[in-house]
């Protein structure tokens, strides 16, 4: 019964991680075939789903993701006080430079974006609230590795390095000398690694017992500078909201050194 149990449960959420930014709308059929889950199957769970409020349905017949699941994910105590406490930091950033600014945190060997202000040009691009990145491509990435405990570190070093551009690391030799650099240096940029025509520089963000929580970053056209002056403009910002987390420590400063 528990294995039954479970069996289920496997089930539902491989439904619920067929949707995407590419696929929003799914009909019973599209759902199956994606998930992997026999149509009958899948017609039972969609529908229980669909009745907790997980999915909701369009005039057309096809589901998604439904503002429950919504409500419930937002509970989730690592984003809630967070971005809490770092929308009005991250407000006066974009209104200072009136650039692209995004909050993220890491799960795993994955970074997570909570947060995001978004220039005029890039409203319907990446990177997306809930979205998924690698993290040794995009600079909160690298900022969050950098600060990742030092056997996910090795994990990643070690592993395959998926290329996005031309300019993202795909060498294990050379990212571990820009992680030295990130803690060095207090921020990271990625220069075109994930888009051709965009850098994003980041800065930590520090807890209360300051260790490394979450990642802010600010993303600017290649053609525009982004030197020195642009990442203590985003350091000065992450430690805005360190200090209002509780941190006591600058944020370009890391235990252990």
């Amino acid at each position: 019964m528990a294995n039954e149990r479970r069996s289920v449960l496997r089930r539902a959420l491989r439904i619920l991680d067929t949707f995407s930014d590419s696929a929003n709308d799914l009909n019973l059929s599209e759902i199956s075939r994606r998930s992997g889950v026999p149509l009958t199957t899948a017609h039972r769970i969609v529908g229980e789903l669909h009745a907790w409020g997980a999915l909701e349905r369009n005039e057309a017949g096809e589901y998604r993701i439904g503002l429950r699941l919504w409500e419930v994910a937002a509970l989730a105590p690592r984003s809630v006080g967070l971005q809490r406490i770092a929308l009005p930091f991250m407000q006066d950033l974009y209104e200072t430079t009136h650039r692209g600014v995004h909050l993220a945190v890491r799960t795993q060997d994955e970074v997570v974006f909570v947060e995001r202000f978004v220039s005029p040009e890039r409203a319907s691009a990446r990177p997306r609230v809930g979205g998924r990145y690698a993290l040794h491509a995009t600079a909160v990435g690298l900022v969050l590795l950098a600060h990742a405990p030092l056997e996910l570190q090795e994990d990643v070093l070690g592993g395959p390095l998926e290329s996005f551009t031309p300019q993202t690391y795909s060498s294990g030799r050379e990212l571990r000398q820009v992680l030295a650099d990130v803690r060095r240096s207090g921020y990271a940029v990625s220069d075109r690694q994930i888009d051709p025509d965009f850098v994003s520089v980041a800065a930590p963000i520090r807890g209360a017992d300051d260790t490394v929580v979450a990642a802010l970053s600010l993303i600017v056209p290649y053609t525009e500078s982004h030197g020195p002056g642009l990442g203590h403009l985003v350091q000065a910002t992450a430690r805005g909201i360190s200090r209002a987390l509780g941190a006591h420590r600058p944020s370009n400063m890391r235990k252990g050194g």
